[in-house]
């Protein structure tokens, strides 16, 4: 069974000044990203792959809460496309992904994220910052995902844990 963790970026810093694409996670976004890593160790799936928005946020996420789980961040694959992508330019990154990958991580930005994460399951969903939300794939191979291919098994806010 396949499963994706679809994982909004952390809280961020709006400094003036900075490009959205550059803005750096704020003081709650650092803490709340190795904690969340933490859970998903202890509880969850340890990625066999992972994508993330090469945006700085999103980036900095990725990288803080893998490094709990002592994921090698040099095989972070980032891809410009996820940043503030839709819900189809999603789906084309994913669907690169080798059908011999079980565990997905996808970091990344909303609205794209929780409209994917809504279409995927059938169940609508908002991520907030820092949030996980765990898909069960009802299909093969990641090129097959398309609408209520999945179920929504888990929703981990960083409050909740």
């Amino acid at each position: 069974m396949k499963k994706l963790y679809v994982i909004r970026h952390g809280k961020s810093d709006w400094n003036q000044g900075v490009r959205d694409f550059d803005r750096p996670l704020n003081s709650r976004g650092m803490k709340d990203a190795p904690k969340m890593g933490e859970h998903l160790l202890n509880n969850c799936d340890i990625p066999d792959h992972v994508l993330s928005s090469s945006a700085n946020r999103a980036i900095s996420t990725a990288r803080l809460l893998l490094s709990s789980q002592q994921y090698d961040l040099a095989q972070i694959e980032l891809r410009e496309e996820l940043y503030h992508a839709s819900v189809q330019s999603i789906l084309k990154e994913i669907a690169t992904v080798s059908s011999n990958i079980s565990s997905l991580y996808l970091f990344g930005h909303n609205p794209g994220l929780s409209d994917l994460v809504s279409y995927l399951s059938g169940i609508p969903t908002e991520l907030k910052t820092c949030c996980v939300a765990t898909l069960e794939l009802q299909v093969e191979n990641w090129d097959e995902l398309s609408a209520d291919t999945c179920i929504l098994k888990a929703y981990i806010s960083p409050r909740d844990i």
